[in-house]
């Protein structure tokens, strides 16, 4: 098995519009309905403590989402979003456009404008977020620079949600790209990561996609093993009523960490 996943595996059998029409319209009753209140949450508590703020914010494997995004712009004028596949980009690009084919994020931008405070729509609050992007580039974590070709100034924060454990194919692999990730991050630069713990596969109609299951242990022996200091580490186990089929997950994570 490759140590990482091979991006043509995406390009062929991930549906990156069916992954969001399936997980994120939230209050739908799927199982992303509590792994979005609680990143959402949490990204929220983290921004508004003013802990993590700065110029420059890179967010690695953005596409095809923005939630992880809307509570960030409001601490960084400059983010950089990534992609891996073109697929992903151009579902991306859609949203980025504005375009009317774009998928409707109005369920999950209600939620985090409540959250702050109702300090703006969420129409505002999607063009404040689509203002503060300011470019669009490749990302692969197997790479020492992940944006390779580009070369670009060191990061205030890296954020990063439900995307290692897909990219990844072994636990040596997960360490090797936090490695590589912590060259886009400035010294004591913030690192951002929430994903689902114990999760093995989650499906996208018919496809079942690969996930690296990690738990709570190995998150904070990889983190200090690969130049960060972890700072907090918060975790929401699977209710015992949870009757989902479309992933075999046990709870989720979030993480925030330094780069030493």
């Amino acid at each position: 098995m490759a140590d990482f996943t091979d991006p043509r595996e995406y390009e062929e059998k991930f549906d990156p519009r069916l992954y969001l029409e399936t997980y994120f319209h939230l209050g739908s009753g799927s199982l992303a309905d509590d792994f979005l209140r609680f990143v959402l949450e949490n990204f929220n508590k983290t921004f508004k403590s003013g802990a993590v703020k700065g110029c420059t914010l890179i967010d690695v494997g953005t596409a095809p989402s923005i939630y992880q995004l809307l509570s960030a712009c409001e601490n960084f004028d400059d983010i950089t979003v990534t992609w891996h596949t073109k697929r992903e980009l151009q579902e991306l690009q859609k949203w980025l456009n504005g375009e009317p084919d774009a998928f409707d994020w109005s369920s999950i931008v209600k939620h985090v404008c409540e959250l702050e405070g109702n300090r703006m729509s969420p129409k505002e609050k999607e063009e404040k977020l689509r203002g503060k992007i300011k470019q669009v580039l490749m990302c692969d974590v197997s790479k020492t620079n992940p944006l390779a070709p580009h070369e670009g100034p060191n990061a205030d924060c890296l954020l990063t949600t439900v995307c290692l454990e897909a990219a990844c194919r072994s636990y040596e692999s997960y360490g090797t790209a936090l490695k590589n990730l912590s060259n886009l991050l400035k010294p004591k630069g913030h690192l951002l990561m929430a994903g689902d713990l114990g999760a093995n596969y989650y499906e996208v109609g018919p496809n079942k996609v690969f996930s690296l299951p990690v738990n709570e242990k190995f998150l904070k022996e990889v983190i200090s093993g690969s130049g960060y200091e972890l700072v907090q580490l918060v975790s929401f186990g699977k209710p015992e009523d949870a009757d989902f089929g479309s992933s075999d997950y046990e709870g989720f994570y979030f993480v925030h960490a330094q780069k030493i």
